[in-house]
């Protein structure tokens, strides 16, 4: 067909097209046992560290060889480096992850008969363009075995690449799997009977310029539950005192934990000491704000996982710099509430004292925090099928 001929082309003028590269000299971990080549690009790191401790569980004798894309750039555009590696280290499988294509090895492992499967894979509208590059990649993409992608728009763009309908399966992405943070349990328990069905609500790492807009949101919740509850967690512990002085000046009762305070019953306010004891707060406050995401001031922004892996529902501003990734999954997957300033703040606190609400999100944002495992685990499956058929 016209568009394998172009792609054909778009392939052989890359390759042909690179200038000499130096001998690629990468040593292959030793042992008795089968080789995997994994070349990852910078955004899968954390995707290969999950799916190789998969593949180690399930296969103890597996040598796992793995490439970082900007490491060996000629690994992607000369085939002489490409075929020396394969010929030296002579994996039984080649696993790719993420966006990048390394046309030279793919090209090496396709002629070898190397089965070849991609993962964490993410394409874009430019990949369908009528150009030598996007139809070299369509080209790539028919040699593989498997086709993982992250997201549904990916799943379509794969198939109107050509890759076989049968070949390309949506996984979502690997996730990063982070360890609930520990409390004591004792206290935890404390703590909840005092509560007595309280809505509560945490603000986690608040930083000074966003004070006004957590206690307006606070007084929002109080509004539509007079016995809503606060724990404010400040950015800056040096703020716990002013703070509890003028939300007393204001009329509020204020508990503090660097006083060994308690959140009883006409308390409106907790302050808490600063960033500690996180997994405390995580797990007795149903919804959590996550400071520093309304104004981008928050330099020690927390990782939203964090209050996702504990049942808490979370609320964030626009400002997601810091773990964009893990933001745009949740919010992808419904599993946050993204507000755009401080208005919407109150809107948002007063609107999840309803616990229906605040369950079906926190439910979501938990299955996001541990989806991780499950996609590593699918990832896995067809690698682990190719090395079994190898061995055979």
């Amino acid at each position: 067909m016209a568009g394998s001929g172009l792609g054909r082309l778009g392939l052989w003028l890359h390759l042909r097209g690179q200038p000499p590269a130096a001998p690629t000299r990468i040593e292959a971990p030793g042992g008795d046992g089968p080789l995997l080549l994994v070349h990852m690009s910078p955004e899968a790191q954390a995707a290969a560290e999950q799916v190789t401790k998969r593949l180690r569980r399930a296969r103890s004798q597996l040598r796992i060889l793995q490439i970082r894309a900007g490491d060996h750039p000629e690994l992607a555009d000369q085939m002489s480096a490409a075929e020396a590696l394969l010929d030296t280290a002579k994996p039984a499988t080649l696993l790719l992850l993420g966006a990048e294509l390394p046309p030279a090895l793919i090209a090496a492992a396709t002629q070898r008969g190397l089965p070849i499967i991609l993962a964490e894979a993410r394409f874009s509208l430019d990949d369908t363009s009528l150009n030598l590059r996007a139809a070299m990649r369509r080209k790539l993409l028919r040699d593989m075995r498997a086709v993982l992608v992250t997201d549904s728009a990916s799943h379509r763009i794969a198939i109107r690449m050509g890759a076989d309908t049968g070949r390309v399966v949506l996984t979502g992405p690997v996730a990063e799997i982070r360890e609930p943070l520990s409390c004591t349990e004792a206290e935890r328990s404390n703590f909840a009977q005092l509560l007595n069905g309280r809505h509560a609500w945490f603000a986690a790492t608040v930083p000074q310029v966003e004070e006004e807009a957590v206690l307006n949101a606070h007084r929002a919740a109080m509004r539509q539950s007079h016995r809503a509850l606060l724990f404010l967690a400040p950015r800056d512990p040096a703020r716990i005192d002013p703070l509890a002085e003028k939300l007393e000046a204001e009329g509020l009762l204020v508990a503090r934990r660097s006083l060994d305070e308690e959140p009883t019953d006409e308390v409106h306010v907790m302050i808490t000491d600063g960033s500690t004891e996180m997994g405390l707060w995580y797990r007795l406050a149903p919804v959590t704000y996550m400071g520093g995401t309304l104004t981008g001031t928050n330099d020690t922004a927390r990782h939203p996982f964090e209050p996702a892996a504990l049942g808490s529902a979370i609320v964030h501003g626009p400002v997601i710099a810091h773990y964009q990734t893990e933001w745009q999954q949740l919010d992808g997957a419904g599993a946050a509430r993204q507000v755009a300033d401080a208005e919407g703040l109150a809107i948002a606190i007063a609107e999840l004292s309803q616990p229906d609400l605040v369950a079906a999100l926190a439910s979501s944002a938990w299955t996001v925090s541990t989806g991780g495992a499950d996609v590593a685990i699918r990832i896995a499956a067809p690698v682990l099928d190719a090395l079994r058929e190898a061995r055979a």
